[in-house]
């Protein structure tokens, strides 16, 4: 991703320490699986080892400031919400982190706001404090949270 790149050693590293890899456009079949099946996009690394991280970005005038968790497809297919909480639950890998980013627009890339949260954390609200979430639906359904109600959770950047 272009504009997490763009970010990669100034803003990134505020809201997650450490050196960080991106994966998506590896060669490496281990970096493709972990891509494809556990949902990491990128790798921290870190005194201590090295962690997932999946993200998501989106572009527009305005920044959302949300996670968001597609909880429905509309081809019936399996979903990201459905995937975490059982890789989480029977011990499969699984971002150690989410990262949710937004930018003004695919050509300039500039940061409007970025905020990560330990995955498991996400899932957790999710499962024991589900008011927190509101439904959104495009083609498909997502569940999603304003990181306002969950600030003690996360670290984030907004420029």
């Amino acid at each position: 991703m272009v504009a997490i790149d763009k970010i990669k050693d100034t803003i990134l590293p505020k809201v997650i320490s450490g050196k960080i890899h991106s994966i998506e456009n590896s060669n490496n079949e281990i970096l493709i699986m972990m891509d494809r099946f556990s949902g990491i996009d990128y790798i921290r690394q870190n005194e201590y080892g090295l962690q997932g991280i999946a993200a998501r970005v989106q572009w527009g005038e305005r920044a959302f400031n949300t996670f968001t968790i597609r909880s429905e497809r509309k081809t019936g297919s399996e979903t990201e919400l459905s995937k975490r909480l059982f890789q989480i639950k029977n011990g499969y890998f699984y971002p150690a982190f989410t990262l949710h980013a937004y930018f003004d627009n695919r050509e300039d890339n500039n940061l409007l706001s970025i905020a990560a949260i330990k995955t498991k954390d996400l899932y957790d609200l999710f499962q024991n404090q589900p008011e927190l979430f509101e439904e959104n639906k495009s083609d498909n359904k997502f569940v999603f949270v304003r990181w306002s109600k969950i600030i003690n959770h996360i670290k984030y950047f907004q420029s």
